[in-house]
């Protein structure tokens, strides 16, 4: 389907952020076909994109070389897959704890998303469980009975209305 990089992992991770390649229309057709279906053949995607299947690779190598293209997953429904509580909590961390705190929230399954963030609380998380009683087992047993946190708020969700596969700069 497609070349994988030539960088190895420590190398993309070596590749400063902040060097971010300008993305021209033919990438960015390129990047919003794959959100739609990163299965996509390369001959498709070349197709869709107005361009040749060589320079379809040449383009896909290079956005992964950059870091533009981190990987391809899959879109799972939580809810079809037996996750039907959806909560976002906000921690407040004490700071000498912050890297076993990190290490804490990384090796929980049912966090999807996890973020550092400034203002009155130090974490964002979203997190995805079956029901209830699992989401009171993870705030209460697992974050608020840690160390690490001082203090921790639960906002459920109650219907997510965006959710992007893939969002870019406006041009």
């Amino acid at each position: 389907m497609y070349r994988m990089s030539t960088k190895t992992p420590a190398e993309q991770a070596a590749t400063p952020r902040s060097a971010a390649p300008r993305l021209d229309a033919v990438d960015r057709e390129i990047l919003q076909v794959l959100a739609e279906d990163a299965r996509i053949s390369v001959a498709a995607l070349a197709e869709r994109a107005g361009i040749s299947r060589a320079a379809a690779y040449t383009r896909l190598d290079t956005l992964r070389d950059s870091g533009v293209i981190d990987g391809f997953s899959v879109r799972v429904n939580p809810a079809r897959a037996g996750l039907g509580v959806t909560a976002i909590v906000l921690i407040s961390g004490r700071q000498p704890a912050w890297r076993s705190l990190r290490r804490r929230l990384v090796s929980m399954p049912e966090i999807e998303y996890c973020a550092f963030t400034t203002g009155e609380y130090d974490a964002l998380l979203v997190v995805r469980v079956p029901d209830v009683e699992t989401l009171r087992d993870v705030v209460l047993e697992r974050l608020q009975a840690s160390e690490e946190i001082r203090a921790t708020q639960t906002i459920f969700v109650l219907d997510e209305l965006v959710k992007r596969p893939l969002v870019l700069p406006q041009v």
